[in-house]
């Protein structure tokens, strides 16, 4: 993997599309900026800046990764292993793709496809005062871990399994937006392709 730092972007999640869009960057590659003055969230939301921040975004040729992930799961597959590589039991991921340290929200992220190039951009708070953070880490540590362990191409199934047992302890409580309404997910079964099947529909976190 090969990385590209930057003080500051408007979002790393836009400047790495361009550059794919342009031909521009080599890839695998990750961008990584200490402030974000414009990040994107899903659902067409901002990400509010804090004190202290990780974002970055990374892209792989679609190709590079594990096969066998349902294109509408990969938010879910690549979250639940930037989960792991915190190393930090209290942290869990809200299906589909946000962050949270017990009952404070401390990050996301969202996945597009792009020229057959698959583009994630994860946002994590270790300082804020306003909102749920992780706390102080090595970043250069984790993401260290995080990349080397998609270097070894984890299946769909390894990660569906353990994040499946902890939906069912972390999610009875809560609920998820779709469109205008709110979807609770206490009556919910996670489906083997990462969608939720509630009653008589399925919801997939295309995210």
């Amino acid at each position: 993997m090969r990385f590209c730092y930057f003080k500051t972007l408007p979002s790393t999640q836009l400047y790495l599309l361009q550059q794919i869009k342009d031909g521009a960057l080599d890839l695998p590659v990750c961008v990584v900026a200490r402030h974000q003055s414009s990040g994107i969230a899903s659902r067409h939301q901002v990400w509010e800046s804090v004190e202290k921040a990780l974002t970055f975004s990374f892209a792989y040729p679609l190709g590079d990764l594990s096969p066998n992930v349902p294109p509408q799961s990969w938010s879910v597959y690549f979250g639940y292993l930037f989960k792991q590589s915190l190393q930090t039991p209290s942290v869990w991921l809200k299906w589909p793709n946000d962050l949270y340290k017990g009952k404070a929200k401390i990050g996301g992220l969202m996945t597009q496809i792009c020229q057959n190039t698959l583009v994630c951009g994860i946002g994590l708070n270790l300082e804020a005062s306003q909102y749920g953070a992780l706390g102080d880490v090595d970043t250069a540590d984790l993401l260290e871990r995080f990349f080397n362990t998609l270097e070894s191409k984890p299946s769909w199934q390894s990660v569906l399994e353990p994040y499946s047992l902890e939906f069912k302890a972390n999610h009875h409580d809560l609920h998820f937006k779709q469109g205008d309404q709110r979807i609770f997910f206490k009556d919910a079964c996670l489906l083997e392709d990462g969608g939720l099947l509630i009653g008589d529909k399925k919801y997939y976190g295309y995210r």
